[in-house]
């Protein structure tokens, strides 16, 4: 009880509380202007399938013919999305594009349940998302472009290497592409915490101090007197009936 005293004490002093807040202030908004600026790019793709439906007839009177093995499954091209967003994920692979672990660009390479307006339709169709943010708008593009191209190079490779014929290759649509744009969530986040931090370090330096001694606690208030001063004794009179022992000395008769 006595902690939440003291940090409302200080709270409550101006002195100590406003000069916290500016600095924190003033600490946010340079933390804001000179935090790296960020840009995000992103696309939507799809996979489809060839419209031979997989299957090349090599004699049309035959119904049975090559087939591609990858659209084998019931659910085959959710599955071939599956196999590329694993082997795209790879550290090997993230450093074929250009991402470095710890480094100022960042990709996320899902089905697109990292985008909020992809939610609905994760589970509809075989969706690949590509998210880049990076420092650069120029960065982020050219890292964008090479994952298009290790998707599609991925996917060739795998219906290659299973002896699946050209014709029923299955590919990859752009659905949707969004250029680089100014991404301010960073800078602010960055701005908030150093706000937050600043506040925090701040009281609890203050209360450190406090507890110390060096900052003068607030006097307590003089508690009320519960009993009334006795008045003196009038000059010559008596106090509740009594006559001072002095003045019966003096009226006592001396021989």
């Amino acid at each position: 009880m006595a902690f939440w005293n003291d940090l409302l004490g200080l709270l409550r002093r101006r002195n100590i509380a406003l000069p916290i807040l500016a600095l924190g202030l003033v600490l946010a908004l340079v933390a804001f202007f000179l935090g790296p600026s960020r840009y995000k790019t992103e696309s939507s793709l799809i996979l489809t399938a060839p419209p031979s439906g997989g299957t090349l007839s090599m004699d049309p009177t035959k119904p049975v013919g090559l087939t591609n093995p990858l659209l084998q499954y019931n659910d085959g091209l959710r599955t071939v999305a599956g196999i590329l967003i694993v082997a795209l994920n790879s550290k090997e692979e993230l450093r074929k594009l250009g991402v470095e672990e710890g480094g100022g660009t960042e990709i996320v390479i899902d089905d697109g349940r990292s985008n909020s307006d992809l939610l609905g339709v994760v589970t509809l169709g075989p969706f690949l998302h590509v998210m880049v943010e990076s420092d650069s708008p120029d960065t982020a593009k050219l890292i964008l472009e090479r994952a298009h191209q290790r998707l599609n190079a991925e996917l060739v490779k795998y219906q290659t290497t299973l002896g699946a014929p050209k014709s029923t290759f299955i590919a990859i649509n752009t659905v949707a592409l969004l250029p680089p744009e100014y991404d301010g969530s960073g800078k602010t986040q960055l701005a908030l915490g150093t706000l937050i931090g600043t506040l925090l370090l701040g009281f609890a330096g203050a209360y450190g101090v406090l507890v110390r001694g060096l900052f003068p606690r607030p006097a307590p208030a003089p508690a009320p007197a519960s009993e009334e001063a006795e008045p003196a004794p009038p000059e010559g009179g008596s106090v509740n009936g009594r006559v001072p022992l002095k003045e019966q000395d003096e009226a006592a008769p001396r021989p």
